[in-house]
């Protein structure tokens, strides 16, 4: 099931080029962790509630990802394997390409890619398609202290504790502390999760060498809880982690 998500990711790199930290803000609507509530239940999803709004237990996550549907996938590492084959074979081509792109800016169409104008245009669109899927269970633990609530995954890949501030201002992780960037506000264009409301948080910037992305949130139809992770470490791919509950 993992080459699904490694053919989305190369396909992206390569187009992307020279991408920002910003082109990963409209992931966002990727995922979050949930516990159950009511659904007619009006909920308060105010930063200031954040912390309030976890209950104390036990739960069982849905570790998630985006990738494609089977066949859309089959067609995406098809196309991926033929394109890592002649950027081998144009390497200065390639490189000399990219240097020349603005910040954010996709490579532009080019028969040296190996792929028609089509099978281009479809790459391009991938994002269209993409879909939640699962690829495990993790155990997750909260307690409360002193109004702040800490969330506990020993088995996660990224972060294994998370601490959310009385007031929702910051978050502290084993990987350091997150300060607040800005709300999520539920959306018909959050396709792949469904829409979701919540809270945006940031570890580093610009001029470091690690940056830690946080989404918190709820979602509206299940209310659910939703946490996406994201690590950004220079010289390395980005990993991303997404808890549903």
């Amino acid at each position: 099931m993992k080459k699904r998500w490694i053919s989305v990711m190369f396909a992206a790199v390569v187009l992307a080029g020279c991408g920002s930290d910003e082109a990963v803000k409209g992931e966002k609507e990727e995922k979050l962790a949930g516990q159950e509530n009511a659904a007619t239940e009006k909920v308060d999803n105010s930063k200031s509630n954040l912390a309030k709004s976890f209950e104390e237990g036990t739960f069982k996550a849905d570790v998630m990802t985006i990738g494609l549907p089977a066949d859309l996938n089959e067609k995406m590492t098809k196309i991926s394997e033929t394109i890592q084959v002649s950027i081998a074979k144009n390497q200065a081509w390639y490189s000399e390409t990219l240097g020349g792109l603005a910040e954010g800016e996709a490579l532009p169409y080019d028969e040296k890619l190996g792929i028609t104008e089509e099978e281009y245009k479809f790459l391009q669109e991938a994002d269209q398609h993409f879909i939640l899927g699962k690829i495990g269970d993790s155990d997750i633990t909260i307690t409360k202290t002193d109004e702040q609530s800490t969330i506990q995954n020993p088995t996660a890949t990224i972060v294994t504790e998370l601490k959310v501030s009385a007031d929702g201002s910051t978050l502290q992780s084993n990987l350091g502390d997150l300060t607040y960037v800005e709300e999520i506000v539920a959306s018909d264009a959050q396709k792949v999760t469904g829409r979701w409301n919540g809270h945006f948080y940031r570890m580093g910037g610009e001029n470091t060498k690690q940056v830690l992305q946080i989404s918190i949130g709820q979602l509206e139809d299940s209310k659910k809880k939703m946490i996406y992770i994201e690590l950004y470490e220079e010289g390395q791919e980005k990993k991303d982690e997404i808890l549903i509950f």
